[in-house]
């Protein structure tokens, strides 16, 4: 069963209450993490873990702090209720550094041994000239590091100065990946792998995308506002791929990177897209297909995966278009078929991604019609949809 917390008030309370209502769960999704294997294995034994929590919370502090506190300053009050509340502390900016540290294009050039999770997602679209009955749907698979499946939660947010919406987040976390707010506008992201060191398409210092995707839920009402706000914002710091949909049935992928951005509009009602650029104006931006992680039999690069899930997902909506249901949808993101090879999996490069380290941790279909959301918090082939509803 999901769990489910619900927020009303000012930043600084709804952060209070997260931590109140999620106190214990906070400590232990931190935990949980610091004391993985999959984190062993991607710092150094050498080094005690408290000197690693203390060289995250400083270096997530001094590139993301002043940016936060100046362009999301709601964001940036909430997230320190939350750390205090729980007891967190400063670590609470390298919680949140972690994304922006991870787009570091030296992280793909000279990847840690062992090989880290690859970050996923898949986003869809589906407008009333593709479904069954004028419905109009946005989905996504929402694929991260395995060890992240037990601390995933859905909150209901209504603030005092902003739109109430209910997100998709982590116990610990201010910001989120995946949310609906009362006007109907919808949004995701993709994590995006963008080559291009700084300044053009990655930087150290600026916001992570969790918090800008949650200020756009709370001030934005439409498709546009959400463009306009994204491509204009000052301090994004590494690629993000922003799905947005409103209740008009305005949608739109917006690449981004750092600097630059670029749109992707759905054809005859329908778009897919994974973690590539896919635009003309954004596909130099691409990690190289020879950028490769080697370890023991795998030779593999980065980005096959999102390129294999894309070319699946779109013979699948094209095919089913002019009939796609809720169902209809469920069973693509549910699909095991590699879309390079036709090779069943699940595996890596399946749409329900299935990997050693890192997989499908959560599936969400959203009806704009009914402003509900359908949300697993696992694998979608092995886990029931419930619903919620603003």
């Amino acid at each position: 069963m999901v769990d489910y917390i619900k927020l009303e008030g000012s930043p600084k309370e709804r952060g209070l209450q997260q931590a109140e209502q999620l106190k214990e769960k906070i400590k232990f999704a931190i935990d949980h993490v610091l004391h993985s294997e999959m984190f062993a294995e991607v710092t150094s034994k050498l080094i005690p873990l408290s000197v690693i929590k203390f060289a995250l919370s400083f270096i997530g502090k001094k590139h993301t702090k002043k940016h936060i506190e100046k362009f999301v300053p709601n964001q940036h009050e909430k997230m320190l209720a939350i750390a205090k509340g729980s007891k967190v502390g400063r670590f609470v900016y390298g919680l949140h550094f972690i994304e922006v540290m991870n787009g570091d294009p030296n992280f793909y050039r000279n990847p840690p041994k062992p090989i880290p999770p690859l970050m996923g997602c898949s986003l869809l679209f589906a407008l009333p000239e593709a479904t069954a009955n004028s419905e109009m749907y946005f989905a996504r698979n929402f694929d991260f590091p395995n060890i992240l499946q037990p601390i995933q939660m859905i909150r209901e947010e209504i603030p005092d100065d902003g739109y109430r919406n209910l997100n998709v987040s982590l116990y610990p976390m201010a910001g989120t990946h995946q949310g609906l707010n009362e006007k109907g506008l919808v949004i995701g992201y993709n994590y995006g792998r963008a080559w291009k060191k700084d300044p053009l398409d990655y930087r150290m210092d600026g916001v992570p995308s969790m918090f800008i995707v949650q200020e756009a839920l709370e001030t934005c009402a439409t498709t546009e506002d959400a463009i306009e706000f994204f491509s204009k914002f000052p301090a994004r710091p590494s690629g993000a791929h922003f799905g947005i949909i409103d209740k008009t049935g305005d949608a739109c992928v917006l690449e981004t990177t750092a600097t630059r951005h670029a749109i992707r509009r759905p054809v005859n009602g329908i778009l897919a897209h994974t973690n590539t650029y896919v635009s003309e104006e954004l596909k130099d931006a691409n990690l190289p297909l020879d950028v490769r992680f080697k370890m023991d039999d795998m030779d593999f690069s980065p980005i096959e995966s999102p390129i294999r899930r894309l070319m699946r997902e779109n013979h699948l909506m094209s095919k089913a278009k002019g009939k796609i249901t809720m169902d209809t949808l469920k069973e693509i993101l549910c699909d095991h078929v590699d879309g390079k090879t036709g090779e069943k999996g699940p595996t890596d490069f399946t749409v329900c991604t299935h990997g050693h380290s890192a997989g499908t941790l959560g599936t969400y279909i959203i009806d704009l019609r009914k402003l509900e959301i359908w949300i697993t918090d696992n694998h979608p082939c092995e886990t029931e949809f419930e619903r919620f509803s603003l």
